[in-house]
């Protein structure tokens, strides 16, 4: 069988993983930790359904870079003839990628029900727990089906979730009705979960079962661009290629959703395709100014984030979680501490500015845990 062996592979790291990867926790920690949800900057909150915002992006940047990783990890796994379906057994390559995605899946688990664990309204899906599916999924796409299937696969998952979004229909929903609460997703999770497991803030769960697949696409995005990118020269040609691949992925997707929707909520389609295409953009960029040419000196402030992401997401959430059961005088301590920051500056910082420090100051302290593991070189991985 015509399959690399993992001794024959000579794996290079590529610089512009980790600052792809650590400004995406980084945007990340600061759209998930604003102070006071009353007052805030558009541009760092979440669309409340059918349109898109830069907050709305964060997320399937995280799956594209995850697809890119993924891609280095497993090129020497990967099969290199059209007609090779299956590899040789490798019960340790399955166990390590099983492991991975069980333990991703725990650790969301775990930060759902944390601090209150209160399991009757336990939510089940989750932002990990969608990481864990996707890698495991997209891993197993990536080793065992050629190159042109996997294209395949990308299309038909896409274009058969858009069929079902606009043409199957249940009761109480027409075929086509796309609304927060009257969608096929939100039918299928309150069918599967029941209202008291899902994220109760949102009409419908975001992390939800049938718009996953489509989040798998996201991460096979990353996987293709990394294989034409991982342990290859360093170009600028690349760069560039993956740049224009964006765009044109991203404007299908605008082009698209004149005829079905971009809504992050469902992962629609289109949303994958403009989400990734921005993605693939600024991976594009990211890649010719931190590998092509000579990264600049101060891009390990950025590494910290990208070395530990995990890590810097599940303190993140912890703390965040923590802090929303303090009350400091009848006032949740998120809202306390920006009106603290507002009254400090002497009513200089607006609002919305206090809401964004509170924000900015969590991620610092965060950052400065992750700095002492990656001082010492401790890069914790699941």
């Amino acid at each position: 069988m015509a399959v690399k062996h993992p001794s024959a592979a000579n794996t290079t790291r590529l610089i512009s993983v980790d600052v792809f990867r650590g400004l995406t926790i980084f945007a990340m920690l600061i759209v998930c930790n604003l102070g006071d949800l009353s007052h805030n900057y558009s541009l760092l909150l979440h669309a409340t359904w059918d349109h898109i915002t830069p907050a709305d992006l964060v997320f399937p940047f995280f799956l594209f870079i995850v697809g890119v990783a993924l891609s280095a990890e497993l090129g020497p796994y990967v099969v290199t003839a059209s007609e090779d379906w299956h590899r040789l057994h490798d019960q340790a390559l399955y166990t390590r990628l099983a492991r991975r995605a069980g333990i991703l899946a725990l650790l969301g688990l775990l930060i759902n029900v944390f601090p209150t664990f209160d399991f009757v309204t336990w939510r089940i899906p989750g932002v990990l727990q969608r990481i864990a599916i996707c890698y495991f999924v997209a891993a197993m796409i990536f080793i065992h089906v050629p190159l042109r299937w996997q294209w395949s696969i990308g299309v038909a998952t896409l274009v058969g979730y858009a069929a079902l979004l606009c043409f199957v229909g249940v009761p109480g929903i027409v075929p086509g009705h796309i609304e927060p609460l009257s969608n096929l997703p939100r039918w299928v999770d309150l069918a599967v979960f029941s209202s008291a497991h899902l994220l109760a803030m949102c009409p419908t769960d975001p992390e939800g079962l049938l718009s996953t697949p489509a989040a798998v696409v996201s991460v096979l995005l990353g996987c293709w661009v990394g294989r034409n990118l991982v342990n290859q020269p360093l170009s600028y040609r690349c760069g560039a290629l993956v740049i224009v691949f964006g765009l044109v992925c991203s404007m299908l997707g605008w082009v698209l959703s004149s005829v079905l929707p971009m809504i992050k909520v469902i992962w629609t389609p289109t949303y994958v395709l403009f989400a990734g295409g921005w993605a693939m953009m600024c991976y594009g960029l990211c890649y010719l100014f931190t590998d092509v040419r000579p990264a600049a000196s101060w891009m390990w402030i950025v590494q910290v984030f990208g070395r530990n992401a995990i890590l810097s997401y599940v303190l993140s959430e912890i703390a965040s979680d923590t802090l929303s059961i303090i009350d400091m005088h009848g006032t949740p301590f998120s809202i306390f501490a920006t009106d603290f920051i507002i009254n400090l500056s002497g009513g200089l910082i607006s609002p919305k500015m206090g809401s964004l420090l509170y924000a900015c100051l969590l991620t610092l302290a965060i950052w400065g845990i992750c700095y002492i593991s990656y001082q010492r070189r401790w890069f914790i991985r699941v």
